[in-house]
């Protein structure tokens, strides 16, 4: 293949996997760099051919019986590379781009998976294995051996090359103090610094001699340790770069290797923020004995500014803190107060004087929070806490007074053919509905996501049935190919005349409550006499372990032919549907009116298959 270019371009993909991609030019084309390509529409799609290597990038061996599958345009390959380490996919949809000089580019981009499942499966030695599976987004620029016409191209051609290494080093070292004092649960962060720098891909904590370990690492990588005390004071790391050996010479392929000892050094470059604000913003609180106390992350530095035994007008941060008075009746006016600081300055409270129920109050920290003079002993500046509202924020709260407080509300959830139904993962409108009380003036609504603290969704809502749309029940949200499922949780709260919560009342929680479905079921002959490959679509994302277990999937009416199940992969989303791949021989011609039926397939969220759309005749 001297004929091809020799551009090459590195992808990083998951736990440090390299993967080269041989990026190739069209032979009488050239293409301005400067020039942005756009679609062109004088020569239709052509396809072309990939041809793939897949080797041990340490010892330079083939990898066989690696399954590799190619996705693009919602369609799917899927081969297995021989004992060269070779693949292919054939009949590859490439794109068609037109420069400014009319020549034209072929390339297309494409989604790689790579499954060492059976491969892993048929090795006696646990330290020979690869990562059962491997991930890659890769671009292919098509080289073309044929004529180019009015309707088609023929002849493109373009190359991947995958390097992978063995799962079979041992990293083992000591994290201790400067005194030289073993530290027991450190948290111990293992960096790849093969490819792209400061890449974790691995964490763990030490044992209460200072030990740690990290198993099952790539062989031959370069790699960096940082170390954490589990308080965050005391931190460290390698001086330089570990390279691990790649024992080419060995017979075993095993590797262990020992780290030098770690010592953690006393930091300090946190910046301290407000940790807990008493009362919460928008509170309401009993008007006697009442202080607003702010509680920080470690103790602040005494100057002259944070004296708090001053009066008025001797330039302190009493000047800068304004506490007002928003009546309900009456007009705005400021609040004389007091400040002390604790014994060990970490804690900050004000007291106010006149205070009084059925009332309104603001107080306004963030003059003095801005100023850049509240610091820690190391002058790092207070930063805001985003999670708090009232640091950096005017602090909201009311008093209450003689009114009578709601019962906390009983919530239901509504359900309405063609309003309210079950949700899917996809989300929808979910309706509540509680008692009414006569002593609530209005009702607050909260909302939780996926297990988060609640948080207020609607203020003051003056009815007793309420509905909203909950959002993808799936994590992450709205991902064509979620990780895991998802929820949403919602309560009510009664607010009586003078804006006295009722305590909460129960909580809904909404999850994917639908089946998934088989949507549709296609076949196509596999390499090999009587092998096959069914591409089964499903109207959900799927548990990957159900999906991929064999026993899930059963043939019936098949008569004399004898069906083998050799493998089932889940491809994840393919732009309309959920993909699995069902590799089956039969030791015959397909029979005819044979069925196909799926149990035991759960989406994310647990749900069962639908029993009314879990199978196909064929």
């Amino acid at each position: 293949m001297s004929h091809l270019s020799s551009a090459l371009m590195k992808l990083k993909t998951p736990l440090g996997l390299s993967v080269i991609v041989l990026i190739f030019s069209m032979f009488g084309c050239s293409k301005d760099s400067s020039t942005p390509l756009t679609p062109s529409s004088q020569v239709s799609q052509p396809k072309g051919t990939i041809h793939g290597l897949i080797k041990n990038w340490t010892t330079s061996e083939p990898v066989a019986s690696a399954k590799i599958s190619l996705a693009y345009n919602g369609e799917v390959q899927t081969t297995v590379s021989d004992n060269a380490g070779q693949f292919s996919f054939a009949n590859v949809p490439a794109g068609q781009y037109q420069d400014s000089k009319g020549g034209i580019v072929f390339s297309g981009t494409y989604t790689l998976t790579v499954s060492l499942v059976s491969y892993n499966s048929s090795q006696s030695d646990a330290d020979k294995k690869y990562r059962d599976y491997y991930y890659s987004a890769v671009t292919v620029v098509f080289t073309s051996q044929g004529q180019v016409d009015s309707t088609a191209v023929s002849g493109l051609v373009g190359s991947v090359l995958l390097n992978i290494s063995y799962l079979n080093t041992t990293i083992k070292g000591q994290i201790v103090d400067q005194n030289m004092q073993p530290v027991s649960s450190a948290v111990v962060t293992l960096y790849d610094e093969t490819i792209v720098p400061a890449a974790a891909i691995a964490q763990t904590a030490t044992a209460s001699d200072g030990s740690y370990s990290f198993a099952h690492v790539d062989n031959g990588l370069t790699v960096w340790i940082k170390a954490m005390s589990q308080d965050g004071s005391l931190q460290g790391n390698l001086q330089g770069f570990l390279t691990l050996p790649a024992n080419v010479t060995t017979d075993s392929l095993r590797s262990g290797f020992s780290a030098e000892r770690i010592m953690l050094q006393p930091v300090d470059n946190i910046n301290p923020y407000v940790i807990n604000i008493t009362p919460e913003n928008n509170s309401d609180v009993q008007p006697s004995g009442l202080q607003i106390v702010y509680t920080f992350s470690e103790p602040i530095k005494q100057t002259a500014y944070t004296r708090t035994d001053l009066p008025l007008g001797s330039k302190t941060m009493l000047d800068d803190i304004v506490f007002n008075f928003v009546g309900m009746k009456k007009s705005a006016a400021l609040i004389t107060f007091s400040a002390q600081w604790n014994s060990t300055f970490n804690q900050l409270s004000i007291t106010p004087n006149g205070i009084v129920g059925s009332a309104q109050y603001t107080l306004n920290m963030t003059t003095v929070f801005n100023s850049g003079k509240i610091t820690d002993a190391a002058g790092n500046t207070l930063v805001n806490n985003a999670k708090i509202t009232g640091d950096f924020e005017t602090l909201q709260f009311t008093t209450n007074g003689g009114s009578t407080v709601p019962d906390a509300p009983a919530v239901t959830r509504r359900f309405i053919a063609g309003s309210f139904s079950n949700l899917d993962f996809g989300g929808g409108t979910v309706g509540l509905a509680w008692n009414y009380d006569a002593n609530a003036r209005s009702y607050n609504i909260y909302k939780s996501v996926n297990g988060s603290p609640f948080q207020l969704l609607q203020e003051d809502f003056y009815g007793t049935q309420f509905a909203e749309n909950s959002g993808s029940l799936v994590v992450p949200l709205n991902a064509t190919d979620p990780l895991r499922a998802g929820s949403v949780s919602y309560l009510v709260r009664a607010v009586s005349s003078d804006l006295t919560e009722s305590a909460s009342s129960n909580v809904i929680t909404v999850t994917d409550a639908v089946s998934p479905r088989l949507l549709n079921a296609t076949i196509a002959a596999a390499s090999g006499t009587n092998n096959w490959t069914y591409t089964l679509s499903f109207s959900e994302p799927l548990t990957i372990s159900t999906a991929e277990n064999l026993s899930n999937y059963s043939f019936f009416n098949t008569g004399a032919v004898t069906f083998t199940k050799n493998a089932a992969n889940y491809m994840g989303f393919s732009g309309a549907a959920y993909i699995v791949k069902l590799s089956v021989s039969t030791d015959a011609a397909l029979p005819v009116g044979y069925s196909l039926g799926v149990t035991g397939v759960t989406d994310l969220a647990g749900n069962g298959m639908d029993q009314t759309a879990n199978g196909k005749q064929f």
